[in-house]
């Protein structure tokens, strides 16, 4: 199967569009999760992108800031500064024209009484669509899970937000910190997820490593008898691009 890949880059100094076009691979922008980034800043990095972005054949996202963010808060001081920084990241997203914008779930597992859980809901499917109604970006936001444990907060929070174009980025490395499998994560979730970021780790820390032949072939074989395709970003240092795609389009051994 000729899969979706995508490399994640930290900064524009790692694009390298040639490479990309070769692989047949797209970019996820990440530059902008830095939070102190100044108005002149992004005005620059967006003008840069947008200039060396022209002659990339694949799919461009790009990841939002997400430190001490909630746009759903009940502060509403919290709530206002975060909302100005993911409207003008959906702004940069519409003018890079940009098919995913990726944003943390900011779900806080620990905080899982019932009417919470409802009220964050609530909060986050108001913001959303809200703010889905007045952003010139037409692309698809994907909300990424972090420090939830299992797939049903996210699955929660994204029947309640039920909006066409926002849907889930399913990090296997963070889920692999929770308790539940894989494969509950992506039978749960099912065809809500649009996107994935894969990389490994110790089922300790968050490393970002690089993951073995074995767990992609696991990945990809749970993804096909789901039945779904997400956009594969590879989220872990990648040295030859072209290579690590072949990886993941290779035909797929079934695991006995």
């Amino acid at each position: 199967m000729n899969r979706r890949i995508i490399n994640c880059i930290g900064t524009i100094k790692e694009l390298n569009v040639k490479e990309l076009n070769e692989s047949g691979c797209g970019v996820e922008l990440q530059d902008f999760v830095e939070p102190n980034l100044s108005e002149e800043n992004v005005k620059r990095l967006t003008e840069d992108y947008k200039y060396r972005l022209q002659e990339l054949k694949g799919i461009k996202s790009l990841h939002g800031p997400f430190l001490d963010l909630k746009p759903a808060s009940p502060d509403k001081e919290i709530r206002r500064v975060s909302q100005i920084k993911y409207r003008r990241t959906l702004e940069i997203a519409h003018e890079l024209d940009v098919q995913y914008v990726i944003f943390h779930s900011q779900i806080n597992p620990y905080l899982n009484q019932a009417f919470l859980r409802e009220l964050n809901n609530k909060q986050a499917a108001a913001f959303w669509n809200a703010m889905m109604d007045v952003t010139p970006y037409t692309g698809e936001v994907v909300i990424e899970n972090v420090f939830e444990e299992s797939p049903y907060m996210l699955r929660e929070l994204i029947d309640a937000i039920h909006h066409d174009r926002i849907s889930i980025n399913l990090d296997i490395g963070h889920s692999n910190l929770g308790y539940s499998s894989l494969k509950e994560w992506i039978h749960v979730l099912g065809d809500r997820i649009s996107y994935m970021h894969i990389h490994g780790n110790s089922g300790f820390e968050d490393q970002h490593k690089v993951p073995s032949d074995e767990k992609i072939t696991s990945i990809l074989e749970i993804l096909d008898q789901e039945g779904i395709d997400p956009v594969l970003a590879l989220e872990y240092k990648i040295n030859n691009i072209k290579e690590e795609a072949r990886r993941y389009r290779r035909p797929i051994t079934k695991s006995k």
